[in-house]
């Protein structure tokens, strides 16, 4: 009888974890996503360029060194004060009013970038289409983002490189006339 008690009282204690591990997974829900398309005339690559959960947790892909044999995803974890700021921003009324596209295409169609944001609104979502976001160089041909897409953008590019650990294609947080310098 004891022998029983105590197995039974070893399955119980190796289940309980598990609920608790499912638990949170269930918790886990996806706050951001921004997919990052390249294309020219010859090829179209798709990736993650940056996802963040509710529990903090997030992913992306490498740029620089990308091997599509095993592509794996980098993981991280968001300080708490990173992901109360973004969820700040994600549910800011400026955010919530943006347009669902915004596309400028600098001189060449045959090439560009597209980012694909989507946002979680509770139990929906906010799509929003960056097609080559390039927020300084519209800035200086007259033609501005809103201030909302702007801060958007510095907050992905800055979460990405944290999460990553790479740096990004331009240096966009601390260069002349970058994110920084415009106060976001």
């Amino acid at each position: 009888m004891k022998k029983r008690l105590v197995v039974v009282f070893l399955v119980l204690l190796t289940l309980g974890p598990m609920r608790l591990a499912h638990a949170q997974e269930s918790q886990r829900t996806p706050l951001l996503e921004v997919i990052l398309t390249n294309y020219d005339t010859a090829r179209t690559e798709t990736l993650v360029y940056l996802r963040v959960f509710s529990d903090g947790s997030a992913e992306a892909h490498p740029m620089r060194e990308i091997d599509f044999r095993t592509l794996a995803l980098k993981k991280a974890r968001l300080s708490s004060n990173d992901l109360s700021t973004l969820r700040e921003l994600l549910g800011s009324s400026q955010v919530q009013q943006l347009d669902p596209e915004y596309s400028r295409y600098w001189g060449n169609k045959d090439f560009g970038h597209k980012w694909q944001i989507m946002i979680a609104q509770g139990d929906k979502t906010k799509s929003i289409v960056l097609e080559n976001f390039e927020p300084f160089l519209a800035r200086t041909k007259k033609k501005p983002y809103p201030v909302a897409i702007e801060k958007l953008g510095c907050r992905v590019w800055e979460l990405r490189t944290k999460v990553t650990g790479e740096p990004l294609e331009r240096n966009y947080l601390g260069g002349r006339g970058g994110c920084r310098e415009l106060g976001y």
